[in-house]
Parts: structure tokens; C-alpha cells; sequence
């Protein structure tokens, strides 16, 4: 059986800890555990024609798909002409520059965050690599991921810029 521990990761939870306990002790989550077993014996590997394509798009400093641009690139919204005689104009220009703000820094924390995936996939490209149990927790956003790259790819395949 597995320890807890390493089926679930949570932080001060004892509802969550007896929850588990409770599901295991009745056997609920047998598939679950047969499940983890699987994913933790597969090897995976980085497809290194998609993670060129990844890379050729995260270079070109351009957004596709889910990759963010290297420079925002949305305008900043305009200075209304009567901003200095209509509160509501004044009130509306400045909500459209605090969402400009935030998406900017959106599109920059985006954008480090793609790279340090990027990194990532560069780091274990070369070898395959098993998923232990305590990073199962990671499955879901890889699989996201995975989604979001098999859109890239299908994208990629039907936009003249990203043929060699």
C-alpha cells in the first residue's frame, strides 16, 4: 500500500488526511494508486520536434497559441480628449489603464513562466524520465500542457512562418 503521505500532497488539512485515510481504508482509490503505479512506471521523453517548434516560436518573440510575446503587444489605451471635464470619461480611461497594467504584467509573468518550462524540457530532453509519486500532483498541468502543445503544433502545421 502507499503511504499516504505520498498519494496526496495537502498542507494542514486533517479533513483532507482523514478523507484519505477513510476513501483508502474502503477501497476507493485502489484504481487511483493502480493508476499512480503506471504513471510512475512509464518512461517519458521530450518529442524534440515539438520542442523545436516550442523553441522557434518562444525565439521569434512572437504570441501563438499559448506562448506569450517577448514584448506586450497591446496597445495602451487612449487618453480621452475630455478627461479633464467628464468624471465618467475620467473614471472609464482609468480602469482601461489599470487592466493595460495588469495584462502587461500578466503577459510577463506568462512569459517566465513558459520559460522556465522551456528550461525544463531542455534539461530532461535528452533522457527519458519517470514521474515519482510525489510529483503526481504535476500530471494534470502536464497534460495541459500537452494539450496546449498538440494546439501549437496543430497551429504550427498551418502557419506558413513556422515551415523550414
Amino acid at each position: 500500500m502507499v503511504p499516504l503521505a505520498n498519494a496526496m500532497r495537502f498542507k494542514d488539512s486533517q479533513e483532507q488526511k482523514a478523507y484519505l485515510r477513510h476513501a483508502s481504508q474502503a477501497g476507493n482509490v485502489e484504481l487511483v494508486y493502480a493508476g499512480l503505479d503506471v504513471l510512475g512506471s512509464t518512461p517519458w521523453k521530450i518529442n524534440r520536434s515539438v520542442f523545436d517548434i516550442v523553441l522557434k516560436v518562444w525565439n521569434s518573440g512572437e504570441r501563438l497559441c499559448k506562448v506569450p510575446p517577448a514584448v506586450y503587444d497591446q496597445p495602451e489605451p487612449e487618453r480621452p480628449h475630455n478627461i479633464e471635464t467628464d468624471i465618467k470619461a475620467k473614471s472609464i480611461y482609468g480602469m482601461r489603464l489599470k487592466t493595460y497594467a495588469q495584462d502587461k504584467a500578466n503577459n510577463h509573468s506568462d512569459r517566465c513562466s513558459v520559460n522556465y518550462k522551456i528550461e525544463i524540457a531542455r534539461a530532461v530532453s535528452s533522457a527519458l524520465t519517470y514521474i515519482e509519486h510525489l510529483l503526481m500532483g504535476l500530471i494534470s498541468s502536464l497534460v495541459i500542457h500537452c494539450i496546449c502543445l498538440t494546439t501549437l503544433i496543430s497551429v504550427a502545421v498551418h502557419t506558413p512562418y513556422l515551415h523550414t
